[in-house]
């Protein structure tokens, strides 16, 4: 097993980091009712108390989800510069868009890392955004300038709203990452592939990633973008490294 996207550490710590450093230390978290979320959350936690930062609130909504009232009202109630937001799917787009309309948040910061990561078109993308507020997201592949080129057959074969997101980049990665295996190997043997695969670096539409030679995971840079009206981003932050997955952190 090869798992070729983000694992949580590598983009919830970076998010936090640079939340605590950038917008405030106060934190609300919100997501979805599933292991994801809970998992991201249990990362944040010790991540917001070393960087000084408190948690004032965390709720979870089950999947699917449309009615986010009592949970925007426990969020103004606690008054966080930040709201770390894992609500996924259809949830986005009604927890949006009411976040929107209460108004009263317009001083908050929002970092949501799989909010684009689940957005399948800029159109959507511009139904969730809060139109008052800075929207930020640890931004992925979407963000990238890069990927302007890498996406031109999709939009030529989908049309030119077609996005390209993360799932899709990963999948065209892993293909790449698998062939030069094999080539590492010379052979098609599954031990002889996997034992050759560690180290392996691969130029992808995201930049560079690198298989991790014990846990199979990635090496990958981590980006902050702002998002825009139109769905896409401005980079305002970019990791100097490639950052070590740690899928398993002791926390």
């Amino acid at each position: 097993m090869f798992y070729p996207s983000q694992e949580a550490t590598q983009s919830v710590i970076a998010a936090v980091d640079w939340l605590a450093r950038e917008k405030g230390k106060t934190f609300f978290l919100v997501g979805s009712d599933y292991i994801y979320p809970r998992t991201c959350n249990k990362i944040a936690k010790p991540t917001v108390a070393k960087a000084g930062g408190k948690v004032v609130g965390e709720e979870y909504a089950p999947l699917g989800h449309t009615e986010f009232s009592s949970i925007i009202n426990k969020i103004k109630a606690a008054k966080p510069d930040c709201i770390y937001s894992t609500v996924v799917g259809g949830s986005n787009v009604a927890f949006y868009k009411q976040l929107r309309a209460a108004g009263s948040m317009v001083r908050s910061r929002y970092c949501c890392p799989p909010l684009f990561r689940k957005t399948k078109s800029r159109v959507s993308a511009r139904t969730m955004l809060p139109a008052t507020t800075p929207a930020w997201a640890i931004s992925r592949a979407l963000t990238l300038r890069r990927m302007k080129s890498s996406s031109r057959p999709s939009k030529a074969k989908y049309g030119q709203d077609r996005v390209i997101g993360d799932p899709m980049q990963v999948a065209y990665n892993s293909v790449y990452l698998w062939k030069m295996a094999v080539e590492k190997a010379k052979s098609f043997d599954v031990d002889k592939v996997i034992a050759a695969s560690g180290g392996i670096e691969l130029e992808a539409p995201e930049g560079t990633v690198k298989i991790h030679a014990t846990n199979h995971h990635v090496w990958k840079k981590v980006r902050v973008g702002r998002a825009r009206p139109d769905g896409q981003f401005d980079i305002v932050w970019e990791a100097p490294a490639l950052i070590e997955p740690n899928p398993f952190p002791k926390i």
